[in-house]
């Protein structure tokens, strides 16, 4: 992997803020690369390992048709007894209703959340407005 700050420092700013973080672009631009650099500064900002939970939703391990409540469960879990935890979460468009569960994490969890999407859904202001 090439380390490309600039991707960092961009994202950087917003690092802990009360808000849902939205990485889109197109197939195979480099998102899930940027998560990886994002993985490695938040451990060396001495982060624990198990307080980073990366979930890609196009992996093979992922029940194809996995509900945003079983999302959302499966991260309350994962989640349970760490403190903060920071949530980076793959081609979240893959799951069907996934705003919803977002919202509630982020309303109700402790938790730092990134996502990245290839869907043009993504970025429609419906989602913002549902995000807010």
């Amino acid at each position: 992997m090439i380390n490309r700050p600039d991707y960092i420092a961009a994202i950087e700013p917003f690092i802990d803020k009360p808000l849902v973080k939205i990485l889109a672009g197109i197939r195979r631009c480099g998102k899930s690369t940027i998560f990886e650099m994002l993985r490695e500064e938040l451990l060396r900002r001495g982060i624990g390992e198990d307080q980073i939970i990366c979930k890609r939703y196009t992996e093979m391990d992922i029940p194809e048709n996995i509900t945003a409540k079983q999302m959302y469960d499966e991260l309350t879990a994962a989640m349970a007894g760490k403190g903060h935890c920071y949530l980076l979460l793959d081609e979240i468009q893959e799951i069907t209703g996934w705003e919803k569960a977002v919202n509630s994490l982020l309303e109700s969890a402790d938790a730092d959340i990134y996502v990245t999407g290839s869907n043009s859904k993504l970025m429609s202001s419906e989602i913002s407005t549902y995000l807010t």
